[in-house]
């Protein structure tokens, strides 16, 4: 699916901006490609492989492959990165960089310059990374203006703020001054003695088996013990609670990239 063509306001030449990741579907791994913008000088291609095992020549074939797609689309440095079903960047050499596929098209021949490792700034052409050389080569890019992101981000923190001072307000002040209105108010204080009462008489029928535990009780019974057995072996051997936890965190892990694969899958047919 191709992004829809937005136009870049005038008065936006100047400002900063924040340009939409574009994903696609390959069969047997999807592609993300994240366009150079405020948050980036380059453009950064991340390679998912759904599946728990791949080989490594497969990883390197796409690597290559989508480096020049990417390289003929957009004209702009950009490093190429692969990730397996756990999210980890898949290692193919023993030194720390040479995992990452780079490259740009030399502006003089425009012929392909790639690299596994990593390129310098001064090796790379600068004026393939310029403010208005991006806006003409990603002019069908959506994007946002950096002051919107921030202004948003801004608002959203000041609701949050809100929601966070109500809850302060409704557990801490709220009692405080139903206690206090109480002292003056007859029918008030009675009215909370009554609530008291009867939450005692309620926890004593429920000790004494007069009334029967409903079906929220049970379930949460069961998930207390549960959970003290949990804990009990847990203590007993830390290193098997280690292993299992770890376990459970690539098991999700695994979970959600088959699901952004789906996605991903679905709206591009």
């Amino acid at each position: 699916m191709q992004p829809s063509k937005m136009e870049i306001p005038k008065d936006a030449s100047n400002q900063k901006v924040f340009r939409d990741g574009i994903k696609e579907h390959r069969g047997s791994y999807f592609v993300i490609y994240k366009p150079a913008d405020v948050s980036t000088s380059l453009a950064l291609v991340s390679i998912v492989f759904p599946e728990t095992s791949v080989e490594i020549t497969e990883v390197r074939r796409a690597m290559e492959q989508e480096l020049r797609h990417w390289l003929n689309r957009f004209a702009v440095p950009v490093m190429v990165s692969a990730f397996d079903a756990k999210d980890s960047l898949i290692h193919f050499s023993e030194g720390p960089y040479e995992s990452h596929l780079m490259g740009y098209i030399d502006p003089h021949t425009g012929g392909l310059v790639q690299r596994w490792g990593l390129f310098k700034n001064n090796e790379l052409p600068i004026e393939q990374m310029d403010a208005e050389y991006l806006k003409r080569v990603y002019e069908s890019v959506p994007f946002r203006l950096q002051e919107e992101v921030r202004y948003k981000a801004q608002r959203d923190a000041r609701t949050t703020g809100r929601v966070i001072r109500l809850i302060v307000f409704l557990t801490v002040v709220v009692p405080v001054l139903i206690e206090v209105v109480s002292l003056g108010v007859t029918w008030l204080g009675h009215l909370l003695a009554g609530i008291s009462i009867s939450a005692g008489l309620y926890k004593i029928g429920k000790a004494m088996g007069w009334l029967k535990p409903t079906k929220r009780d049970k379930e949460k019974d069961e998930k207390e013990q549960k959970m003290g057995h949990y804990f009990y072996h847990c203590e007993r051997n830390p290193e098997a609670f280690n292993r299992l936890k770890c376990e459970n965190f690539e098991r999700e892990a695994i979970e959600q990239t088959r699901k952004e694969s789906e996605a991903i899958r679905n709206n591009q047919g």
